[in-house]
């Protein structure tokens, strides 16, 4: 039991993990502008390997190399995304920094976007006698929301529910974050005639979950007739769902069945509620929708 509990943790935070490095691509620009005050622009950044394999095999979330105005090389640009504290963060960066320097022969500049909850227990930097390193750790929680809001790119605003809210209540912040997404996909030329919007409200709902936003989200995207299919929910996945109203089965938890209602057969329910955790398992491990 243990280690299934462990193992959910673990699914959980690959899910964060996905969605991070599926958007940070369209959003390292006003990432790496707004949060590290760098003024790039994207004739700046070209594409690197991200994997780095010797003895063992590391990848970064983000890897790019930035080049003068004059086309020479001047440093590589990694990013990392963390939604825990990692105790061993600063000795792993300094592993990160060996590794792409030796490979790539430039200076690494290396920042530690932080969106878990908890505070920050992550040390910036190894400081030991005869070997010492620094990179910058950023807060997500210490940023104005509202200043995510004003980005075209969905993936950034995606963001701004890790962001600090300020005066604002989390219902108020969160219909402002969710219309600015609606706004964006409804009017923007690239995204008419997509399902980009419904992909942006599961990545929000699941980011949410993050600070316990998520009954916030769900609630609010019901108050704005938006279209968010249950049977898609990550929650639903990990069999967490309590009851289903009207419906043959009262409860899943942890993927067992509780009670039918209506006299429906029980074989019948368990079949049934198999055949939709196999499918949308395969959802949660990468498969399309359509797949």
């Amino acid at each position: 039991m243990a280690n299934k509990r462990k193992q959910i943790k673990i699914d959980k935070s690959n899910k964060y993990d996905k969605i991070i490095k599926e958007n940070i691509e369209n959003c390292v620009l006003p990432l790496i502008n707004n949060f590290f005050h760098l003024d790039i622009d994207s004739s700046q950044l070209f594409e690197i390997e991200p994997v780095v394999q010797k003895t063992i095999e590391r990848e970064a979330d983000l890897l790019k190399k930035v080049k003068k105005n004059d086309g020479t090389d001047e440093y590589l640009l990694q990013i990392e995304f963390q939604s825990k504290n990692e105790q061993n963060m600063a000795l792993r960066m300094l592993e990160y920094y060996g590794f792409i320097a030796r490979k790539y022969d430039l200076i690494v500049k290396q920042y530690v976007i932080y969106i878990g909850d908890e505070p920050i227990k992550m040390e910036d930097g190894v400081n030991h006698p005869d070997v010492k390193s620094k990179f910058r750790i950023i807060n997500i929680r210490a940023m104005d929301y509202k200043k995510f809001l004003v980005s075209s790119s969905p993936e950034y605003v995606i963001l701004a529910i890790l962001a600090d809210f300020g005066k604002d209540s989390p219902e108020i912040a969160t219909k402002n974050i969710l219309q600015r997404i609606v706004t964006i996909t409804e009017t923007e030329k690239r995204y008419k005639n997509t399902l980009e919007k419904e992909k942006y409200l599961k990545q929000i709902d699941v980011i949410s979950q993050l600070r316990g936003l998520q009954h916030i989200i769900i609630k609010t995207i019901k108050e704005m007739a938006l279209t968010l299919d249950i049977t898609k929910d990550l929650r639903y996945i990990e069999g967490e769902i309590i009851g289903i109203q009207k419906g043959e089965i009262i409860g899943i938890q942890k993927g067992e069945i509780i009670g039918i209602q209506k006299g429906e057969m029980i074989s019948e329910a368990r079949n049934e509620a198999k055949q939709r955790r196999n499918i949308l398992k395969g959802y949660s491990k990468g498969m399309s929708i359509e797949e």
